[in-house]
């Protein structure tokens, strides 16, 4: 099972929904039996497969990770897509995990995958804004980040200090490689362009070719709770994370 996390320390920037179209994608396009974790305790990849709610999700793991793991995996309404769900119960879980002192907290998240590793092909992450001790977790966890991006001064800020959290966790993960980032929100316009080459010049962090277009269907596909494949199927935007996809798969094989 390889493991891909999406991470930003900036809100907005569109991870929740690169990282459950993506999963959808590897399962629905690839046939890949895909395990998306929502590591964001506002659960929005939860809401996005109608699976927000009370039920026990990934805190409940974190706390206690001697639990059977199969009993919170939801499954989805789409073949070869489960998920272990999030909700505000991940913000205490975060700080009861903090203050432990008496076991090895950051590798809880690798540890209770690894029970389920023959069942699934890849697990996607989406993953809060911030690095905390669950953003340590998937880290840890994780085979490869990515990173999406908007094309602004505000978003890149960010983005060195995130590549060095990620070069850090390699500590603890030595296997854990910095992917790429990918634009989102993206137009054909000369600024972002430039943005682009900026980017690829600075040397932070290889950056993919597909790039995520703006389109209202994105927006319009968190409403409806479908992956855009399914909403919008003809959209640029579902057409260009299916290449986003294909791009990572050929990237991933060529470094195995």
């Amino acid at each position: 099972m390889r493991t891909i996390s999406f991470i930003n320390l900036k809100g907005g920037v569109g991870k929740t929904v690169s990282a459950a179209n993506f999963a959808h994608i590897l399962a629905a396009i690839h046939n890949k039996r895909v395990l998306l974790v929502d590591g964001d305790k506002q659960g929005n990849a939860s809401q996005y497969f109608r699976l927000y709610g009370e039920q026990d999700g990934l805190a409940a793991l974190l706390l206690n990770p001697e639990q059977d793991i199969l009993e919170s995996i939801y499954t989805t309404r789409y073949r070869g897509l489960d998920v272990i769900t999030s909700n505000m119960d991940l913000y205490t879980a975060d700080r009861e995990i903090y203050g432990d002192e008496g076991r090895d907290t950051a590798r809880t998240l690798k540890s209770v995958l690894h029970q389920i590793e023959p069942d699934y092909d890849y697990c996607v992450i989406d993953n809060g804004p911030s690095i905390d001790t669950v953003a340590l977790n998937v880290l840890v966890a994780s085979n490869d980040v990515l990173i999406p991006i908007r094309p602004d001064d505000f978003s890149f800020s960010g983005l060195v200090d995130l590549a060095e959290q990620v070069e850090s966790a390699k500590a603890l993960n030595p296997g854990l490689s910095l992917r790429g980032a990918f634009f989102t929100h993206w137009q054909r316009r000369e600024v972002f362009e430039r943005a682009r080459e900026e980017l690829e010049k600075s040397g932070i962090c290889p950056v993919f070719k597909t790039a995520i277009s703006y389109n209202p269907r994105v927006s319009e596909s968190t409403f409806a709770n479908q992956p855009l494949c399914e909403f919008a199927r003809r959209s640029w935007a579902a057409i260009q994370y299916k290449k986003l996809v294909a791009e990572y798969l050929i990237l991933a094989n060529s470094s195995n």
